[in-house]
């Protein structure tokens, strides 16, 4: 079990997102754990702000 990064809930699975950290340790940024209920509010947020996410084919 894990906490989430975001609500502290405790999950048996988190899915690691890069986030922007503002230190000389991780200047490229950090990976951070959120459960799949954030992940989903997060995903509906950024589809709210930006609109969808369309792939590229390759």
């Amino acid at each position: 079990m894990a906490d989430c990064e975001l609500c502290t809930r405790a999950r048996p699975l988190l899915f690691p997102i890069k986030a922007p950290v503002h230190n000389l340790s991780y200047p490229e940024g950090a990976y951070k754990g959120v459960c799949d209920i954030c992940l989903e509010h997060l995903e509906k947020g950024w589809q709210e702000r930006f609109g969808a996410k369309t792939e590229e084919k390759k």
